[in-house]
C-alpha cells in the first residue's frame, strides 16, 4: 500500500459519517476497541524506531528502554567502508574488538555489517580506485569470508545504503548493542587505532590477556588434514610473502634473503615453511626450496589459508592483511613491519608498545611476539627463527603425523 492510500484510508477511517455507520453495524464497544487497535499500529512503529535509535545514540537507555530478554540481545559490529579500508587486516582487528565488546557486555554472539555508499564503494586511496558501484559486491565476496574467523558469529549483512542501515538500527536497536557508537558513525572514524589504544590496552590491562581470534571445528579438521598430507611430521611454520607491485611496495618482502633462510634451514631443522600469499605474489625461487610448501598450489581460500596461520606452530612473514591472525593468538610470531616508523613508538600511535632495541611488541604480546620495524636480513630471520624454534615441540610435531585422519570439509561439489 502507498503512501498515498495510507493517507486516504486514514481519512476515512476519521470521518463522522464512516464512525456513524460503524456504531450503527457493530456497536460502540467493537468501534472502540477497533480504534485504540488502529490508533495502536499507528504509533508503534515510530515509537519503537525512535527508542532503537534513542539507545544507538545513548546506550545507556538499552536496560530502560529495551523490550528484549537480555540473554537475546547480541552485538552487531559496523564495518563501514567509506571510512574503513576494503583491508582483510582491518576486519580481523574488528573481529577481535567484537570479541572484547561480547566480554565487556555480556554477550554471546555478534552480528556483522558491512555498509558501503554503492556511488562511492570504497575510500580514496588509489589502491582500490578498480572497486566501483558496478564491481563493489564481486569484490566484497573477496573478504566477507574472514568472518569466519570469529566462533561467536551469528549473521552477516551486507548495506549497500549507511540510510537503510540506519533504519535497521532503530527498527531492532532494542536487539543490539550497536558498535561503533552513534557518534562514531557519524563521523566516518577509522576505528583500528580506536580498537587498539581503548579496547585492547583497557582489556588487558584489567585482564592481563586479550581474547584471542580462534577458527571453527570444521577449518581445524581441514587445517589437520592439509598439514598431515603435506608437512607432518615436520612442524608447520606459515610464512605470509608480501610481493605485491602495485600497492605499498615498500612493504614487500626482500625475498632474496628469505630464500637464503629458508636454504640455510633445508638441514637444519625438521619444518617446512608453508607460503601464504597471493598466486601473483608467487616467486619461482620459492619452488626451488624443497622445505616449503606453496599453499595457492592446492588452491586454499583465504578461511583456509587464516586456519594455516592459526595452526602453525610459528608464524613468519609480512606485517600485512591475514598476519594479523597471529597478533592476536598465542603463538610465536616474527613480522616484518616496514609501515610502523618513529611514530609508532610515540603513545598516541599505539598505547604501551614496546621496545627492545630494533623490535617492537604491543602491550598484549609476549618475549616472542615481536616486528622489526627496519628492512630484513637473511641473518636476522636466522636469529630470530632459532628463538623461536627452542619453543617448539618437535616430537609432537611428528606425533600427530600417525594421528588418525578426522574428515576435512571440501567444497560441496554438489553445488556445481
Amino acid at each position: 500500500m502507498t503512501g498515498s492510500e495510507n493517507a486516504r484510508g486514514r481519512k476515512r477511517f476519521l470521518s463522522p459519517r464512516y464512525l456513524a455507520g460503524k456504531v450503527r453495524e457493530k456497536g460502540a464497544v467493537w468501534c472502540f476497541k477497533s480504534a485504540v487497535s488502529k490508533l495502536f499500529r499507528l504509533i508503534y512503529r515510530p515509537v519503537k524506531r525512535s527508542a532503537g535509535f534513542l539507545i544507538w545514540v545513548f546506550p545507556v537507555l538499552g536496560k530502560l528502554l529495551s523490550t528484549t530478554r537480555p540473554d537475546e540481545r547480541r552485538l552487531l559490529a559496523i564495518y563501514d567502508l567509506s571510512c574503513q579500508p576494503f583491508s582483510i587486516g582491518d576486519i580481523l582487528v574488528i573481529q577481535e574488538a567484537s570479541l572484547v565488546l561480547l566480554e565487556k557486555h555480556h554477550l554471546d554472539m555478534v552480528d556483522f555489517a558491512i555498509v558501503y555508499d554503492p556511488k562511492h564503494p570504497v575510500s580514496s586511496d588509489p589502491a582500490f580506485a578498480s572497486i566501483t558501484e558496478e564491481n563493489a559486491m564481486y569484490h566484497l565476496a573477496s573478504i566477507l569470508p574472514v568472518a569466519q574467523v570469529n566462533q561467536h558469529l551469528g549473521s552477516l549483512f551486507v548495506f549497500n545504503s549507511h540510510s537503510h542501515l540506519e533504519r535497521f538500527i532503530a527498527d531492532n536497536g532494542d536487539r543490539y548493542q550497536v558498535w561503533p557508537t552513534a557518534w562514531q558513525f557519524a563521523k566516518r572514524k577509522y576505528l583500528y587505532y580506536t580498537v587498539f589504544n581503548d579496547l585492547l590496552y583497557n582489556y588487558y590491562r584489567e585482564h592481563g590477556s586479550i581474547p584471542h581470534l580462534l577458527c571453527r571445528q570444521f577449518l581445524i579438521d581441514w587445517a589437520q588434514a592439509f598439514y598431515r598430507e603435506h608437512v607432518y611430521p615436520q612442524a608447520p611454520v606459515t610464512v605470509q610473502v608480501r610481493n605485491n607491485n602495485a600497492f605499498h611496495t615498500h612493504r614487500n618482502l626482500n625475498l632474496e634473503c628469505w630464500v637464503e633462510f629458508f636454504h640455510h634451514c633445508e638441514e637444519r631443522y625438521p619444518v617446512k615453511f608453508v607460503v601464504i600469499c597471493a598466486l601473483g605474489e608467487v616467486d619461482d625461487r620459492l619452488r626451488q626450496c624443497f622445505n616449503v610448501v606453496i599453499a595457492k598450489d592446492y588452491h586454499t581460500n583465504i578461511e583456509q589459508d587464516l586456519t594455516l596461520i592459526h595452526m602453525a606452530a610459528i608464524h613468519m612473514g609480512a606485517s600485512s592483511g591475514p598476519g594479523t591472525m597471529a597478533v592476536f593468538n598465542t603463538k610465536p610470531h616474527f613480522l616484518v613491519a616496514k609501515r610502523f616508523g618513529a611514530a609508532a613508538l610515540e603513545p598516541h600511535s599505539y598505547r604501551g608498545m614496546i621496545q627492545e632495541g630494533n623490535f617492537l611488541r604491543f602491550c598484549f604480546a609476549g618475549p616472542l611476539q615481536r616486528f622489526t620495524v627496519g628492512p630484513e636480513t637473511t641473518e636476522l630471520l636466522v636469529a630470530e627463527f632459532a628463538r623461536m624454534w627452542e619453543t617448539v615441540d618437535v616430537e609432537n610435531w611428528k606425533s600427530l603425523a600417525t594421528t588418525e585422519d578426522k574428515p576435512a570439509s571440501e567444497i560441496p561439489m554438489w553445488l556445481r
